[in-house]
């Protein structure tokens, strides 16, 4: 079917913008209705999801903390058995030991040192009887050399409770067994935290799904299980979850579960379907107002933009091409709050980003450069810091102020050539090396570091080989990568923990090159991730709050300078281990070094 023009005259006001106004009112209107009613159906499915989700969250930190609590008291009593197997027979100090722990931890209920027999040596609960414990699973399972946690019971006053064991060891043999109850009154607290609304509650059961915390304290005493079988039975086989549930004769609730697998235990958060979506009506009625002041909103703004469409798009194009050729220095003054107004508000965020953009780009290769320096001087500048706090102390002692005379000076000229080496940062120069011992090169970082790992109370296990042949390099440069690996070890290191230093040659037909020389860093830390394994050798990546990301990338191109490798390993122990490895194709032997004329002085522990 065909329409003439002149029905076209008849149908279409003359004008431009009445014509845009008659199709944005039936083009935007009708949609927008269609929408708001989707959007509204959306945004309630949207609540309930979100809400579960956010249960799911709470449920899961809640995990996390009893978790906590539980691991720090096992944590305790590991502690406390690796004292224990240091202290003998001497019954009046293990005596003293446990009662501390059980003073210290109120959450052990009574604690007991067991010899390998079954029979206990002493208890935490001072004046009582001692019994025997052959015959208990623990005892059997912590003298076997395991760590044991038993299944919840309830103790004679109703109180649930379980046992923990783990063995006394002594040279890396079992010696006896430490054993406590751990009373789980200790974790109701932070069951009774989690509360919200009137209806909302947490609770925790155990493995047979009995209630072993609950703000109704009753329901614990009297071992009542929970009421949501099929929601105990999820949490109890591992899955975390949300979901909303209806039991016979109440109302329905929304249930979120997440589990404690190292202990068949499980946190359960319920809350009433009415309470917990009693915003959404009130949401839903105000959507549809919304949505009614959208349409009339629409047919004003419809009007406005018809009206006066052509001179703000001209201006536009104006100010584009400005934009184009560098200025960004003009922006529009925006009276309108129809679409152009929006439009011309993102364009001028737009130019102001991009001017911050240019501004920000030149600012921060300066100011990398800039840090750089600081980086790198770091951990040298923290040595000196040590080395001069102490002075006040030791200045009669000579032995230190010998050391002290000779470090300031060597450290000073290290920062100078550090200073000029990192003026050429980006491409690196050249390094001179010659013949040098690695010996006397660990030996001297590990004088420089031993002051800050006895404050850190951690201690090194270092092994270096005697005959190790002379390396070809740059003393002063395998001093700044191995002391920065060093460095990020005892900054990722506990104190009392230990750090493991080894060098050795390594003789592989079948490596990279037939014989190297391997110089290992290895602490035990919280862990890498694979992908910043992957990239913890690029410059200025870091996942550090305070660092710049530069060591390791400076530290692996020196390397790379003297012709080996730099690698790093993160085990399931959470062992971090930087390994260095230096071909030793060049280098000469130990009895070559006399014709050198080299004094080679031999590292002793």
């Amino acid at each position: 079917m065909k329409i003439s023009n002149s029905l076209y005259k008849r149908i279409l006001p003359g004008r431009i913008w009445q014509q845009i106004f008659i199709m944005l009112a039936v083009l935007v209107v009708v949609p927008l209705i269609i929408l708001g009613s989707l959007l509204i159906r959306t945004s309630q499915n949207s609540i309930k999801t979100t809400v579960l989700r956010d249960y799911k969250q709470i449920a899961v930190n809640a995990t996390g903390k009893v978790e906590e609590k539980i691991e720090s008291a096992r944590q305790a009593l590991h502690v406390t058995a690796s004292i224990l197997g240091t202290l003998n027979s001497d019954k009046w100090r293990q005596e003293t030991t446990i009662v501390e722990l059980s003073l210290r931890y109120p959450i052990f209920k009574r604690i007991a040192s067991v010899d390998l027999d079954g029979f206990e040596i002493v208890t935490s609960e001072l004046g009582t009887s001692l019994n025997k414990r052959t015959y208990e699973e623990g005892f059997q399972k912590a003298k076997s050399g395991e760590s044991y946690i038993s299944n919840v019971r309830v103790a004679q006053n109703h109180i649930p409770f379980l046992t923990m064991a783990v063995p006394v060891r002594q040279l890396d043999r079992t010696k006896g067994v430490l054993m406590a109850e751990v009373n789980l009154r200790g974790i109701w607290d932070i069951v009774d935290s989690i509360q919200f609304g009137e209806t909302g509650k947490a609770f925790l059961v155990d493995q047979d799904g009995r209630i072993i915390a609950h703000p109704d304290k009753k329901l614990i005493l009297k071992g009542v299980k929970s009421k949501y079988e099929e929601v105990v039975s999820n949490v109890l086989s591992g899955s975390t979850g949300s979901m909303e549930v209806k039991v016979a004769n109440a109302e329905p609730c929304l249930v979120a579960y997440s589990p404690i697998n190292s202990l068949r235990w499980g946190i359960v958060i319920d809350q009433s379907v009415k309470e917990a979506f009693a915003f959404s009506k009130i949401m839903r009625m105000q959507s549809w107002v919304l949505i009614l002041l959208s349409v009339f909103v629409a047919m004003i703004v419809s009007f406005f933009l018809s009206k006066f469409m052509s001179k703000p798009v001209k201006k536009l194009i104006d100010r584009t091409n400005r934009l184009a050729q560098g200025d960004f220095e003009h922006s529009f003054r925006i009276r309108r709050r129809d679409e152009i107004g929006k439009l011309l508000f993102s364009f001028n965020q737009m130019a102001k980003r991009l001017q911050k953009a240019q501004k920000e780009e030149k600012l921060s290769m300066v100011g990398k450069a800039a840090t750089s320096i600081a980086h790198e001087l770091k951990n040298s500048l923290v040595l000196v810091k040590t080395f001069v706090q102490l002075l006040p102390k030791r200045h009669k002692d000579e032995s230190f102020i010998e050391e002290f005379s000779k470090m300031i000076p060597r450290e000073l000229d290290s920062w100078n050539k550090m200073l000029k080496n990192m003026m050429d940062f980006s491409s690196l120069e050249k390094i001179t090396m010659e013949y040098l011992d690695i010996n006397i090169v660990l030996l001297e970082i590990l004088d420089l570091a031993k002051f800050r790992v006895s404050q850190k109370n951690i201690h090194f296990d270092v092994s270096i080989k005697s005959n190790l042949p002379l390396i070809f390099g740059n003393a002063d440069k395998l001093k700044q990568v191995i002391l920065n690996l060093i460095t990020n070890a005892i900054d990722a290191t506990e104190s009392g923990d230990t750090i493991v230093i080894d060098a050795g040659l390594v003789n592989d037909a079948f490596a990279w090159t037939p014989a190297y020389i391997e110089i290992k860093v290895a602490n035990f830390g919280q862990g890498v991730l694979i992908e910043d394994l992957r990239k913890i050798f690029e410059p200025f990546y870091t996942t550090k709050s305070d660092g710049l990301g530069l060591g390791l990338s400076i530290s692996k191109e020196i390397i790379k300078q003297h012709g080996g490798r730099i690698e790093v390993i993160c085990e399931e122990s959470k062992e971090i281990t930087f390994a260095i490895q230096l071909p030793a194709k060049r280098a000469f032997r130990l009895e070559e070094t006399e014709k050198l004329g080299l004094k080679k002085k031999v590292f002793r522990k």
